[in-house]
């Protein structure tokens, strides 16, 4: 990496799995209300592949970034300002909105409900954001280490340099725990339950092996200039991987896959497909994401809103669009549109230079007027400005 301001391309990659997460709520959505369709758990699945991973890959860089720039006290009012009020917030704004918008309208959110929510929409459960609480336990385990066993993280990073610098047994080594943590999950996926805060800790572990990779990745920043060397060759063994995964994907529900052999190679094939995508999409972003851009620093400030905000927009847009004739495809595409387009207007209208655009992003400040002889200041480092680091 070339200095700081190349953090820039890491900042888009974080973001990018924000806003990923709309298409593939919309799929989900559309799937559990009858239109089960091919092409919405394909999109689905084929996004969970790396997705997750990588948001838990880019939090772990922004958290080592962090304790190395600004120190422990600062790192930890970060996460807390950016990670823990949010989260409190939101649980008792956004999914009791998410929940009573799906009451309303009859509309199933969760894989294994035969109908929509019951009960009160205060109850407070993580929702659709378990991720920020899984986040967070993970984000304090990292410090707790920092704190008191540095020489075991600095181990544990030089153990992890030496892995993905022997890429091939390295990659082989690193899906073996991944395979393991996946094992009870069903669907391949890492999604815990979204009705309590006790965290399984399967999941804990799957997310916390890709972490320590985006940790690993800032303290030898040279892996990430050698992963963009090798980008192709890392996204050509990513595509390799992911075919054979997603044919055997497609047997998950057969008799066949009660037996713990093929169950186990398969859920291997996917690990595979999983690191060697993060890292050809580490690679990708460092080769190609060159400068800061102002369209890509404004969509990365607003990806964390578009987060938290889209997901009643998706209920309601699923529901008016459950009744007409539309294939899949079509819907999946209205509903996206429309949940980003959603937050995308309230954005800068409710949230940039206010005081949730401020605990979500930090300050932002307003371009002059036109006209206007104020001189704007300049812009810190990042894809045109300062990172989120979430």
């Amino acid at each position: 990496m070339d200095g700081p301001g190349r953090i820039h391309s890491m900042d888009a990659l974080r973001a990018s799995t924000m806003l990923l997460l709309v298409p593939v709520h919309a799929a989900m959505v559309i799937a559990l209300n009858g239109d089960g369709g091919v092409w919405a758990t394909g999109l689905y699945w084929v996004v969970h592949v790396f997705r997750m991973p990588l948001f838990f890959a880019m939090s772990g860089f922004f958290l080592a970034f962090l304790l190395a720039r600004k120190g422990l006290r600062e790192t930890a009012r970060n996460r807390t300002v950016r990670i823990a009020v949010p989260l409190a917030i939101g649980l008792v704004t956004l999914a009791p909105a998410t929940i009573f918008a799906a009451q309303l309208v009859g509309t199933v959110l969760a894989p294994g409900e035969q109908g929509p929510p019951t009960g009160s929409p205060f109850e407070l459960e993580p929702s659709f954001l378990w991720f920020l609480w899984y986040l967070l336990i993970v984000d304090a385990a990292a410090v707790a280490l920092f704190l008191w066993a540095p020489r075991l993280l600095d181990r544990a990073g030089e153990r992890f340099r030496s892995l993905i610098v022997h890429p091939v047994p390295g990659v082989l080594l690193l899906a073996v725990p991944t395979t393991l943590a996946l094992w009870p999950e069903g669907d391949w996926t890492a999604v815990p339950s979204v009705s309590t805060f006790v965290p399984e800790p399967q999941v804990l572990a799957y997310y916390a092996l890709f972490f320590a990779l985006g940790a690993m990745l800032c303290v030898h920043r040279d892996q990430v200039a050698e992963a963009g060397r090798n980008a192709w060759t890392w996204a050509a063994c990513a595509l390799a991987a992911t075919v054979p995964a997603a044919l055997l994907f497609t047997f998950h529900n057969s008799p066949h896959a009660s037996q713990p052999l093929l169950h186990g190679a398969a859920l291997l094939v996917y690990a595979v497909a999983t690191w060697t995508s993060l890292i050809a999409l580490v690679g990708l972003a460092h080769r190609y994401i060159v400068r800061p851009r102002p369209a890509l620093r404004y969509m990365a400030d607003a990806s964390y809103w578009i987060y938290l905000s889209h997901m009643p927009a998706v209920v309601l847009l699923v529901a008016l669009l459950g009744a007409t004739a539309l294939g899949t495809a079509p819907k999946v595409v209205l509903v996206t549109a429309g949940a980003l387009g959603f937050s995308m207007l309230t954005y800068p209208l409710l949230v940039r230079y206010t005081v949730v655009g401020r605990l979500l992003n930090g300050p932002r400040e307003r371009p002059p007027r036109r006209g206007s002889s104020a001189s704007p200041k300049p812009a810190p480092s990042g894809v045109g400005g300062k990172p989120a680091s979430v």
